[in-house]
């Protein structure tokens, strides 16, 4: 696979990158189902380097242009501060792998802390709302319109893909969600009750499968930026390995699981086109630095420049990432340490270790009373609560001047790597541990330089334990554990073993590294329905212990 810079060809290619004239209007009330779509200005090279035009009618779907700024305007969700440009990344997604690194923080979702009256729950609920919304407006208008059916078909696949998408983080988040799919008639539209989420997951299912058939190759598409059938099959994997899992624990779906993960790692037709990046380290690299390898990123939130003239950089590498004083060298709060559960489980030789979790602090000389990187140092042994998240590393961001808190590096939703792990999972549950499951696990490990662990694999039980092992080493930081966890029905148990384990062992003045794992419940498998939401819906309950 070519990697692709993405500052150059790929800025005409994604065209979502009109995300800055692709905006909404609407009114504070339930679901953001009353927002009314707004979209202007035409031409996708500039977009970003315009003042937002504001256009509102009801018949905006007249052409080609403007089904292609309707598409940005449902891509846009995923940037959004509220989503994967923060929350997602780091305050909704807290696991064993890392703790919030402040002592003094001591309410917040990044510590199990919260209730539903917390910013950060009710943002994520409306802007994935407001997203269906502007799909199923979308879907609605877009077959009236004159261009190429191609063009047409590809569009209502990725339109249709984010709908189930944005459903599934709301189910996969809350349980039983209000199923949304024409656009809102009326303000007053707001009393609607929840549906069984096994009845979202069937939805769900039905329109990625859909959407699978529409969309184009990720070859076509040439970037990660854009669903493209390798996404659908990766994302779809996830779905039904999530049905197999808590709470529906409907195990026949193991094999459905198998089969789309299958059609990416044995395509039935045409050639393959996904495989691992040969060096781990140089995936992240590509993040920061602008480029796309669709080889192994299948699909990645996109963020972009600096907010000098755009609204779409995001916060990968600087919440998360290395602590850094020095603006110019790439500002980083370091809000995320690895606990040391997560080093100790790599092996010596596993070139993992030392990238995901940085080994390193950066030293400065004080130049104009400025602090500037001028080296770094190596932590020592003893010094395990001390290291940051290092997947993300804003010294490797090329768009210059850098701003102090916003980055223009991707944050990874699907990787091959994911999808060969899931594979082995599916696999095993459906077959036991053939010799299907302990390749593609051992493919994963052997690129790490990891040691070969098949041999231990004489059982489902135990094939089982190191597809789950190995899924934390490799996915660390992604936003995927605490997901696995849920699913497999241990994340009180784990988050509360963490706990103990760090209150034995950790410096007196790291112990407070624990306090997310003490306070998770099993009410944390499931956020509470917003205050708003209960305030405004007659129709809507609260979750179980909320």
């Amino acid at each position: 696979m070519i990697t692709q810079n993405k500052n150059t060809k790929m800025k005409a290619q994604s065209f979502f990158k009109a995300l800055s004239s692709a905006s909404v209007i609407k009114k504070t009330a339930l679901l953001s189902l009353a927002s009314v779509i707004l979209l202007g200005q035409t031409g996708c090279e500039k977009f970003l380097e315009k003042d937002p035009t504001f256009i509102v009618k009801e018949n905006y779907y007249n052409n080609e242009t403007d089904v292609n700024i309707g598409l940005a305007g449902i891509y846009d969700i995923m940037g959004k501060e509220e989503v994967y440009g923060g929350a997602l990344l780091l305050d909704l997604n807290v696991a064993d792998d890392g703790f919030y690194s402040r002592s003094a923080f001591t309410i917040g979702t990044a510590v199990y802390n919260f209730d539903a009256s917390t910013s950060t729950v009710s943002n994520l609920w409306r802007f994935l709302y407001e997203g269906i919304e502007r799909a199923n407006v979308f879907l609605s208008r877009v077959d009236q319109v004159q261009m190429p059916e191609a063009n047409k078909a590809a569009a209502k696949g990725e339109a249709k893909f984010l709908r189930a998408y944005y459903h599934f983080l709301l189910v996969s988040n809350w349980g039983d969600i209000p199923l949304k799919t024409v656009p809102t008639s009326s303000v007053n539209d707001i009393n609607i009750k929840r549906t069984p989420q096994r009845e979202v997951y069937d939805f769900i299912v039905k329109e990625m499968e859909e959407a699978e058939g529409l969309v184009k190759t990720a070859t076509q598409l040439g970037a990660g930026g854009r669903v493209s059938k390798s996404a659908v099959r990766g994302v779809l994997a996830r779905v039904y390995l999530k049905m197999a899992g808590a709470p529906l624990n409907d195990v026949s779906k193991y094999a459905e699981a198998l089969k789309w993960a299958r059609k990416i790692v044995y395509p039935d037709n045409g050639p393959k086109e996904h495989r691992l990046n040969p060096d781990f380290k140089q995936i992240f690299i590509n993040y920061a630095a602008d480029k796309y390898d669709i080889g192994e990123s299948i699909w990645e939130v996109e963020f972009f420049g600096n907010r000098g003239g755009d609204f779409e950089a995001g916060r990968v590498g600087n919440t998360m990432g290395l602590q850094c004083n020095d603006e110019a060298f790439g500002y980083g709060y370091g809000f995320i340490n690895a606990t040391p559960k997560l080093y100790a489980r790599y092996g010596a030789t596993d070139t993992r270790r030392d990238w995901t979790i940085a080994p390193y602090q950066y030293v400065y000389n004080n130049v104009n009373n400025l602090q500037v990187v001028r080296d770094s140092t190596f932590w020592t042994s003893a010094q395990l609560y001390n290291r940051n998240c290092g997947k993300y590393r804003r010294v490797y961001e090329v768009v210059k001047p850098k701003n102090k808190n916003y980055t223009p590096m991707n944050f990874p939703l699907l990787r091959y790597a994911d999808v060969l792990l899931m594979l082995a999972e599916a696999e095993n549950e459906v077959n036991g541990p053939t010799s299907v499951a302990t390749a593609a696990l051992k493919e994963v490990r052997d690129r790490a330089s990891a040691t070969d662990v098949t041999s231990l694999a004489t059982s489902k039980e135990e094939l089982r334990r190191l597809i789950r092992e190995e899924r934390f080493l490799e996915l660390a930081f992604e936003g995927i554990r605490k997901f696995d966890l849920i699913r497999w029905d241990v994340f009180t148990s784990e988050m509360n073993q963490l706990a103990r384990d760090i209150q034995n062992t950790a410096p007196t003045t790291f112990r407070f590294a624990a306090l997310a794992g003490t306070n998770v419940t099993l009410r944390h498998n499931l956020l509470p329905i917003p205050v708003l939401e209960l305030s405004l819906n007659n129709g809507m309950t609260q979750n179980q212990g909320w």
